[in-house]
């Protein structure tokens, strides 16, 4: 296998568990809060889907010229840009995905968009927005603090034996 082969698959690998890891908490917290009023949901689906679908996305706009910007500008300038620009790309995504779905589902881009917009809730919409928007702030404060300590010197400060 190709070096730079293993090397995004590395890459996608740890991004794919550092979002399952975030979206597990956010998601078993809306669980055990929904279970106060006997709703039940089931959230590992949705947690692997939108670990994969977050890592996905960073992995393709990371490669993409779009995420250079603002690389003179101080880190936190830095980290909001590339959050914004990654939950964007969620949302791109999401949409095109739930739209293909609806298309599949009933054979028509109009009956599938009438679909997407009868099913959608505003305040769970702007709720997922700010969870995800979390989890992306946070990756990329920890990779602004990598990039500043040297690459892979923030992995080995919590991996390494001491």
């Amino acid at each position: 296998m190709p070096e730079k082969l293993k090397e995004e698959l590395k890459k996608l690998g740890s991004l794919t568990l550092f979002f399952f890891i975030g979206f597990a908490y956010i998601l078993t917290t809306m669980k055990f809060l929904l279970a106060e009023y006997d709703i039940d949901v089931i959230v590992f689906s949705k947690v692997i889907i939108s670990a994969l679908v977050a890592a996905k996305v960073v992995a393709i706009m990371d490669a993409t010229p779009l995420i250079k910007g603002y690389g003179d500008s101080p880190r936190y300038i830095r980290v909001l840009y590339k959050s914004l620009i990654y939950l964007g790309g969620v949302f791109i995504i999401s949409l095109i995905e739930d739209l293909f779905h609806g298309y599949r589902q009933e054979g028509s881009l109009g009956k599938a968009i009438e679909i997407f917009i009868e099913t959608r809730h505003f305040y769970h919409f702007l709720a997922v927005t700010m969870a995800v928007s979390l989890v992306f702030i946070v990756h990329n404060i920890f990779h602004e603090i990598d990039s500043y300590l040297g690459g892979g010197k923030l992995a080995k400060l919590f991996f390494d034996k001491p």
